[in-house]
Order: structure tokens, then sequence, then C-alpha cells
């Protein structure tokens, strides 16, 4: 039997159990100003981590359930795992920001050096994001999806796998053939399924 989405958040209710204990502990004992800044730290952070945790649970049961409903072909299930890795990373970073404000750190500043260290990080890792807009764009304008026979350059074979970086065909003599998304999409594709 399945478990039910509440079942599994008490399950992984962890740091909220720590939260509460740092946020009792703070309130019953009498801490010096030191240790009782300590304990904010604590509860801050605890929470911070529960919130990552049911985040990474909710978002994890509805893209289950999503798939199990509506997916009718592979390239769905490529979507539905970007727009779940999508969704975890801005809950996250919104969480982060809430927690570093909430321990007093400035976030205005935080945020401008984040805008700059993210162009810095795209620059860097511009192969990785073409491949994850190439991906985007073969669940979206599907030249192909999984179980159609397709040749590419001078290989062909039956796609088993469309990825966020990339896809994986079965050749016709049973190797696996992995391409890179943004090298797919710049070769010339062939589908014999259609």
């Amino acid at each position: 039997m399945k478990n039910s989405l509440a079942v599994k958040l008490l399950r992984g209710s962890l740091f909220l159990i720590l939260g509460l204990i740092a946020t009792l502990v703070k309130r019953l004992l009498n801490l010096s100003q030191s240790s009782e800044d300590l304990a904010n730290v604590a509860t801050i952070l605890a929470l911070f981590m529960q919130g990552v945790v049911w985040t990474n649970i909710i978002i994890t049961h509805y893209i289950q359930r999503s798939v199990q409903l509506h997916v009718t072909d592979g390239s769905s299930i490529t979507t539905f795992k970007a727009l779940g890795a999508l969704a975890r990373l801005t809950i996250w970073i919104a969480l982060g920001l809430v927690a570093l404000s909430n321990l007093g750190i400035q976030i205005r500043p935080l945020l401008t050096g984040l805008g700059i260290g993210g162009l810095a990080i795209a620059l860097a890792v511009q192969n990785i994001l073409g491949d994850l807009f190439a991906a985007i764009s073969i669940v979206v304008d599907k030249p192909f999806v999984v179980g159609d026979s397709i040749s590419v350059d001078n290989y062909r074979g039956k796609v088993e796998h469309i990825g966020l970086k990339t896809t994986r065909i079965r050749s016709e003599s049973g190797e696996q053939i992995i391409f890179s998304n943004g090298e797919l999409l710049k070769g010339k594709i062939r589908n014999y399924s259609r």
C-alpha cells in the first residue's frame, strides 16, 4: 500500500522536532546570550532543512502522481522531472534567503553577488545549459519519443531514454549509444517510426 502524502511528511519531520527541541531548550533553560544565539541559529537551520525535506517529499509525490495519471510517452516523464528540479531549486533558494534574513544577514548585497556569480556560472556551464535547453526542445517539439526508431548521422537504433543532458539509443547491433542533447539536435535526425 502506498503511503499518503501526510504520512510521508510526518516521517520526514526530524528537523522540525530538532527545531522544536532547540526552541524549548532556549525557553526552559536560563541561557547566556551567546548560548541563546546558538539556539536561535540551530532553530533556523533546522527549520530550513525541514523545508528542504518537505519540498522534496511534496514535489516527488506530485511528480509520481502526475506521471501515473498523465504520461503517454517517455518525453513527458522528462518534462515532469525538469519541472520538479526547477520547482525544488526555486523553493530552496527562497527558503535559504528567508533563513539568511532571519539570521540577520543582509540579503540585498547577497542577491547582487549571486546575480554576478550566476552570470559567471552560466558562462562556465554553457554546454550543460545547452543540453538542458535542447532536452526541453526535444520534449516540446517531439522530433522523436521513447520507443521510436531513429538514425542520427551514421548511427541507427531505438530511443530508450530522453534525459535532461543525454539521450540514449539502443543500436540494432545491441550497444547503447549516448548522445548529448545539444549534439543530437545539431545532427540530421531521421525518424523511421513516423
